[in-house]
């Protein structure tokens, strides 16, 4: 019983000291000339394999108080760039149903190595452009097994 208080209260204090944030490899940068908001991306499903359904996830919130930010769909936009520099693909961004200041964008990588994924538009009358790199992308068949 002792352990399971103790896990409880670490996993308690993990996602206090994140401040809410997500846990896996989505990276932050902070955009707007005063560093007002947070921008998030990463991946739904990670690690990341080839040729598995996944989703790329564009997290906004505000800097001082991590509240997150909404209705943001219309004026976030994201590009997709394979590994290779040349194939890119911009992806229409949704926000998610039931979790505010999350947007996302269901995609299908078909070549091992690191993406760009490039995020641009205005949170309300900041405009700003980031760039994030996943890492390496797995083919799918390194979990194949036999």
């Amino acid at each position: 019983m002792r352990r399971l208080i103790i896990a409880l209260l670490a996993v308690w204090l993990l996602c206090g000291a994140l401040g809410g944030m997500p846990v896996h490899a989505h990276q932050t940068q902070t955009v707007g000339p005063n560093g007002e908001y947070l921008v998030i991306v990463g991946f739904e499903r990670e690690p990341i394999f080839t040729d598995e359904r996944n989703a790329v996830d564009v997290i906004v919130r505000r800097a001082a108080d991590r509240e997150p930010v909404e209705h943001l769909e219309q004026t976030l936009f994201l590009e997709l760039i394979a590994p290779d520099g040349a194939a890119r693909r911009e992806l229409p961004l949704r926000a998610r149903h039931g979790q505010p200041g999350y947007y996302t964008a269901d995609v299908l990588l078909t070549q091992p190595g690191v993406y760009t994924l490039r995020v641009w538009g205005h949170i309300f009358d900041v405009e700003f452009e980031a760039e994030f790199h996943t890492h390496d992308v797995a083919p799918l068949a390194q979990l194949r097994f036999p």
